[in-house]
């Protein structure tokens, strides 16, 4: 992997629909994903027992709700979510995008509400 930065604002702009819309090649010893949501587009709630998760803001603004407290993530923002805590993110007042990084793991999926 060559050391060039990743316009990640950028890729936002560019992007249309939600998901994830660039993803660091497994095998670095960490997960790296930009997501992007539609407006008023969510990822529901859910749990990750495994890792502590990363999340900062990119573009827009996401509702992240951690243990049932709204927090606002904006761009240049970082929040940390504790392993085991239950999360969900939205988009508000436009689309939103946003980086979530935790130590890589193979196999595990987070488990639903």
């Amino acid at each position: 992997m060559s050391p060039e930065p990743v316009p990640l604002a950028s890729v936002v702009a560019g992007a249309t629909g939600s998901g994830v819309v660039w993803a660091l090649p497994t095998g670095a010893g960490v997960n790296v994903n930009l997501v992007r949501l539609d407006d008023a587009e969510s990822i529901g709630e859910h749990v990750n027992d495994a890792v502590d998760v990363v999340l900062v803001g990119v573009a827009g603004t996401a509702t992240v709700t951690v243990d049932g407290l709204d927090v606002a993530l904006g761009p240049g923002e970082l929040l940390v979510v504790p392993a085991g805590a239950r999360r969900a993110v939205s988009a508000r007042e436009g689309a939103a995008g946003y980086l979530s990084l935790h130590r890589e793991r193979g196999g595990l999926m987070p488990r639903g509400s």
